[in-house]
Formats: C-alpha cells, sequence, structure tokens
C-alpha cells in the first residue's frame, strides 16, 4: 500500500519539493526540547516501550527465544518503515503546497490529520480511488487493532494477574472480567467521538504520550540496571540465549539511556509550553482547568509507582526490598520447569522460607498434589524440576529430605 502511495506520489506535481523538504535538516531545532521529546516518545508507541506491551507479549516467548534479534531487527524493520512513510507523506505534502501556493511547513499535519487529510489527498488522485481508499482505511483499521490489541493486553495482563487463583484459572470469569473492562473503556472512549473529541484526543495525547512515558522509561532503567544489576541481568541473558550482551550493550543500558532520557526529561520541564490545539482558522489555547487537567493526568502514572514503591519498601523492611529487588524471583526459567510446582494449588507458598544466600528453599507441600517426602523427593528427579539447578552452572541440585516432609534444595543466586 506504502509503495502504491509512493509511486502515485511521485508523479504528482511539486513531489520532488517535498521529498527535499524531508531530507533537508533544520539543525535549529535540535536545541527544542519538544523535537527530542516527540522523537522519543514516538519510538516508545512504535515499539511499545515503556507502556507494558513489550512485557505483555514477550511473557507468552519460549524462555530460549532469541531476544538478541528481535531487540535489533524489530526496531531496525519500525525505523525503516517510518523513514519509508515519510516519502510519501511529503510527496503528498509537496503536491498540497503547490496546488495551494504556499510553503510546505504551512500544509504539514499530524495526528489525525495526517491519516484523514494527507493519504486521502493521494488516495483521491490515484486510479480507481475508491477501491484504493477501501484498501488503505482497510489497512488502518487493522493498524488500530494491532495497537490496541497490545495496548489492552498490558493492562489487562497486569490486572488478572493480582486477581484470585481461582478466577485466573476460570476461562469464563477471566473473559467475563476482560469483557466488563473493554466495555468501560469503551463508554469512556466515548467522549471522543463528540464535536470536543478532538480537544480531549489532543489533551490526552500531550499528557499521557509525554513525561510518563520519560519518566517510566528512567525508572526502568534505574532499577533494571542499578537495583537488579548489569552483570546480572546479562548472565540471565546468557542463560536465555548462549550470549552475554557486550561492554557496548552494558554501557549504553548503565549510563547512555538514563542520561539521555534525564537530559530530555529536564529539559521537557525548562521548556514546558501550555498546550494548544491547531485548527484550520487560528491556534486553540486551552483554558487553565485543562491546563490543570493535563498535569493531573502526567502526575497519575508517576505516583503511582512512587506509592507502589513507597509501599513496598515500608512494607518489607526497607533495605529488604532492595535487596529482594537486586535477585531474580525463586520460579524465573522456562515456564516447563514450573507446571508441576503450579499444579499445587499452594504450592506459591512452600518457597516462603529462603535466607540471605537464597541457598536453603523449605518447601512443605500441604496439597494432595504431594502427599509425602517420597513423592516429592521423586518429582524432584523428574527432567522438568531438574532443570531448575541444570540450567545453570551457579546453582547446585542439592537435594535432601527429612521425615516431616521438609525438601531443602540448595540454588546460589
Amino acid at each position: 500500500m506504502l509503495t502504491a502511495l509512493l509511486i502515485q506520489g511521485m508523479l504528482l506535481d511539486g513531489a520532488i519539493d517535498g521529498i527535499k523538504y524531508y531530507l533537508t535538516p533544520q539543525w535549529d531545532l535540535l536545541a527544542d526540547s519538544k523535537v527530542w521529546r516527540d522523537a522519543a516518545v514516538q519510538i516508545f508507541y512504535s515499539l511499545s516501550v515503556c507502556t507494558g506491551g513489550l512485557i505483555a507479549m514477550s511473557s507468552f516467548n519460549k524462555f530460549e527465544n532469541n531476544i538478541r534479534r528481535d531487540a535489533i531487527m524489530i526496531p531496525i524493520i519500525n525505523c525503516a518503515t517510518s523513514i519509508y512513510s515519510g516519502f510519501v507523506i511529503f510527496a503528498v505534502l509537496g503536491f498540497m503546497a503547490n496546488e495551494k501556493r504556499v510553503c510546505i511547513a504551512d500544509v504539514a499535519e499530524q495526528g489525525p490529520g495526517l491519516v484523514f487529510v494527507v493519504y486521502p489527498e493521494a488516495l483521491a488522485k490515484m486510479p480507481v480511488a475508491p477501491l484504493w481508499s477501501i484498501l488503505f482505511f482497510f489497512m488502518v483499521v487493522l493498524l488500530g487493532f494491532g495497537s490496541q490489541f497490545s495496548i489492552i493486553e498490558a493492562v489487562l495482563s497486569a490486572l488478572i494477574d493480582v486477581l484470585p487463583r481461582d478466577v485466573q484459572r476460570s476461562t469464563g470469569k477471566t473473559i467475563l472480567f476482560r469483557a466488563i473492562m473493554c466495555s468501560c473503556f469503551f463508554l469512556v472512549g466515548i467522549s471522543m467521538t463528540t464535536q470536543a473529541g478532538i480537544y480531549i484526543l489532543t489533551l490526552l495525547d500531550q499528557s499521557v504520550g509525554g513525561i510518563p512515558l520519560l519518566v517510566v522509561g528512567l525508572v526502568e532503567c534505574f532499577a533494571l540496571q542499578w537495583v537488579y544489576g548489569t552483570e546480572r541481568c546479562a548472565e540471565d541473558i546468557f542463560r536465555m540465549i548462549g550470549w552475554k550482551p557486550s561492554f557496548y550493550w552494558r554501557w549504553c543500558w548503565k549510563f547512555v539511556s538514563p542520561l539521555v532520557l534525564t537530559f530530555v526529561l529536564v529539559m521537557s520541564f525548562i521548556q514546558y509550553k501550555p498546550i494548544t490545539y491547531t485548527k484550520p482558522d487560528g491556534v486553540y489555547e486551552y483554558p487553565g482547568w485543562a491546563v490543570a487537567f493535563e498535569w493531573i493526568v502526567i502526575s497519575i502514572p508517576i505516583l503511582l509507582m512512587i506509592i507502589a514503591g513507597f509501599y513496598n519498601f515500608c512494607r518489607m523492611g526497607g533495605g529488604k526490598a532492595l535487596k529482594e529487588a537486586s535477585k531474580p524471583e525463586w520460579d524465573w526459567g522456562p515456564a516447563s520447569d514450573r507446571e508441576p510446582f503450579y499444579q499445587a494449588p499452594e504450592s506459591s507458598e512452600s518457597y516462603a522460607n529462603l535466607n540471605e544466600r537464597g541457598e536453603n528453599i523449605a518447601m512443605s507441600y500441604k496439597s494432595p498434589y504431594i502427599s509425602s517426602a517420597d513423592s516429592l523427593k521423586g518429582n524432584m528427579h523428574t527432567p522438568h524440576i531438574n532443570t531448575i539447578s541444570a540450567n545453570t552452572a551457579k546453582q547446585a541440585g542439592n537435594l535432601s529430605s527429612n521425615n516431616n516432609g521438609v525438601l531443602n534444595e540448595g540454588f546460589q543466586f
């Protein structure tokens, strides 16, 4: 579809001027923090970074999935597609500017105007325009569904994970919960179909997609690379795919990315301007209460992180919370290793006693699934369970049991 639009666009008068405008850098804009913020937010959105989409979708991958290949190829394909579509857009913008005898900057559109103004202008000039219009907007609908599925799945997966286990295990209850949540989101979204919908959409888009994403990205970098540890993260990746990230990757994760995000975030606050909406007849400036609402929306995700972090910090006793955050969960590893444990309703309680070095995990099963120490010991020698200790050289398969049905398994994290 993009190729067809590009061919048609290049045949229009003024297309070359649009392409030249697209490829000519404007170096003075590098001093504008909004440009950097918009660039970062665009990458975050297109790759689902810092929105939970990547985490939710990757949780369905196999443990040995080649994340190195995915982490390199997907951003390259994504950015290459964006650059390619830019040629289509500016070829049409050059034609529109030529038709109206104005500067290309005066006809440039962003957001909804890009889809509903620029692209339709190119489609209207193509042979059999109705057919191409149907195909184009069908493609837009599919893209919308794809984006919506990942966003909704990220939200619902997080909510379902904290529901009672009987709800998680029931397909009917899970579907009902998803239907209720999607219905609520649908009702909220109806407000954007009113005559004031574009103003609401612009307000939410500017507030949710700017500063909060930068803060989330900065917190994720700090938590993963400074609390959990870069070396430990590299060791985990090595266990998954047999490749340890080089010094370049670790340096970028630990220093470059946090510094860049911090710089963009600070400059966004320094050069902040009240939200506006550009209309055909001028620029609309939002009233004071709308600007206050913008900051409320910006503050909500940031405050939730602070409250949750402070709550866990106090609940777990300060330093212990940081110590627990600096090591993997007891069940980290291939999902197939955990299946026998999860078949027991109370198996999650069996790992309660873990000492500071993570070496003696006392497991006391009350479930009928494992009725004695002998049956527990037998299950521990199955290939699935043994993989927990065998998959890494740092773990010792030191199994023993006592008369009370308590198993001690030696782990070194």
